[in-house]
């Protein structure tokens, strides 16, 4: 064998090490990062905001599904008031929106698209189920991006 060939080869195996690593990569990389960034038995909430399907979901949006995929709307998320601390990862899919928990005086957070925003639930009080919502207009169905917190 030449040792043009066997460079060859070492580059293709790289590439396709790459390909097939990358995504996985990714995800790890994610879950890591969540686990470190916040403190151990905490509630994490995620939510992405997206104005065209006109939803507050807890699905994971992405490029390729975003055209397609019917979501599940986040009307009603449990938090349980057992004295762990509370977060929401609240991302946007696609334009600027906002989140806001009025009752705790939460927000209003901007989201940017395809940003990650990180907020803390802190209260000196007892928690009561309350609205969730968008506080910056998005869309023509913005008045319905809105949710509850129902406590457990």
């Amino acid at each position: 064998m030449l040792k043009k060939d066997i460079v060859e080869i070492l580059a293709l195996g790289l590439v396709v090490i790459t390909i097939v690593g990358l995504p996985f990569a990714i995800i790890l990389y994610d879950r890591y990062h969540v686990a470190t960034h916040f403190p151990k038995n905490s509630q994490i909430i995620n939510l992405t905001a997206s104005a065209e399907p006109c939803v507050w979901t807890r699905d994971k949006i992405v490029g390729f599904n975003y055209w397609w995929k019917k979501f599940q709307f986040a009307k009603e998320i449990p938090i349980y008031d057992d004295g762990r601390p509370i977060f929401f990862r609240v991302k946007s899919a696609d334009v600027l929106h906002s989140f806001a928990i009025p009752l705790y005086r939460i927000g209003p957070f901007d989201i940017k698209a395809g940003e990650v925003q990180a907020i803390e639930l802190k209260t000196n009080k007892a928690l009561r189920s309350t609205k969730y919502l968008c506080w910056q207009y998005c869309s023509e169905c913005h008045p319905d991006l809105n949710g509850r917190l129902v406590v457990k």
